[in-house]
C-alpha cells in the first residue's frame, strides 16, 4: 500500500481508529506480553500483565503503569507514522500524565519529576516505532481490525493478531529493566 493510499484511507475514523490500535498492540508485542483481545474502542488491549499484580508487589504494579503507558503512546505513534498526524483518541496523554504521575509518587527516589518520567517513557515508545519491520506490521493490524469491525466484531482474539505481528516482527527479548527499575532498585 502506498503513502498515498494509506493517507486517504486515514481520513476514514473507523480505519484510523485501528491504525491507532495497531500501535497499542503492537507496543504490547514488543513489550513481551501476551495479547488476550483487542477491542476496537480507543484504549489499550487487554493483555496477561494485566494480572500480574496478583503478587501484590509494588514494583509488578508499577511495571503494569509504566507498561501502560508505553502502550498509551503506541497509538499515538502509530497514528502519526501511518496518518501523519494525531486525532484519535488524544485523551491519551491526560491518562499518561496521571500515570507518570503515580509512578513519581511511587518512586523511591524523592526528587523524580513525572514530566521527567513522562518524556522518557516517551523517548522508549518513539525507539520501539524506530523500525522498519515494527512500521511494516502497523497497516496489516490495522486492515485487519477495520476488517473485523466491518464484519460487526468489536473485540477480536489476540492470537490472530499476534500472529500477523509475528509476521514483520521477531518477539524481543525479555527486557532486563526500565529506566524506572533502576530508580527502585537505588
Amino acid at each position: 500500500m502506498t503513502s498515498q493510499e494509506i493517507n486517504s484511507k486515514c481520513g476514514d475514523s473507523t480505519f484510523r481508529l485501528c491504525v491507532y490500535e495497531a500501535g497499542h498492540t503492537i507496543t504490547a508485542y514488543l513489550l513481551n506480553q501476551k495479547i488476550v483481545s483487542v477491542r476496537l474502542l480507543p484504549r489499550p488491549p487487554m493483555t496477561i500483565a494485566e494480572k500480574k499484580f496478583i503478587s501484590h508487589s509494588w514494583d509488578s504494579f508499577m511495571d503494569i503503569l509504566e507498561n501502560r503507558a508505553l502502550e498509551l503512546f503506541g497509538g499515538q505513534i502509530a497514528e502519526e507514522a501511518m496518518c501523519g498526524s494525531t486525532s484519535c483518541c488524544s485523551g491519551d496523554i491526560s491518562r499518561i500524565d496521571e500515570i507518570t504521575r503515580i509512578l513519581a509518587g511511587l518512586s523511591v527516589e524523592n526528587d523524580v519529576d513525572s514530566e521527567e518520567i513522562l518524556f522518557e517513557l516517551e523517548d522508549r515508545a518513539k525507539d520501539m516505532f524506530d523500525n522498519e519491520d515494527v512500521l511494516a506490521a502497523i497497516i496489516p493490524v490495522a486492515e485487519y481490525l477495520y476488517e473485523q469491525e466491518d464484519a460487526g466484531h468489536m473485540e477480536v482474539g489476540g492470537k490472530s493478531i499476534t500472529k500477523i505481528i509475528e509476521q514483520y516482527i521477531a518477539r524481543p527479548p525479555e527486557e532486563k529493566g526500565g529506566w524506572l527499575k533502576l530508580l527502585r532498585l537505588a
